[in-house]
């Protein structure tokens, strides 16, 4: 029983540590769907196999920088 309330707490530390991060995404993902037109998006991302993931991994590198 002490290993499970152990996990917890350990599991309970990490979401306080990645919480920040978490509403920090949040709010850029807002930020996106505020500002961005989808089909903006989805004309950059969309298409192809090799571009559109060399262009997601370049925007998503700073989100947890």
């Amino acid at each position: 029983m002490q290993i499970i309330i152990e996990i917890l707490v350990a599991a309970w530390h990490f979401l306080l540590d990645a919480g920040i991060y978490i509403l920090f995404g949040i709010l850029v993902a807002g930020l996106l769907k505020t500002f961005l037109d989808p089909a903006t998006v989805a004309r950059h991302l969309g298409r192809g196999r090799f571009l559109p993931v060399i262009k997601a991994a370049l925007f998503g590198i700073p989100i947890p920088l």
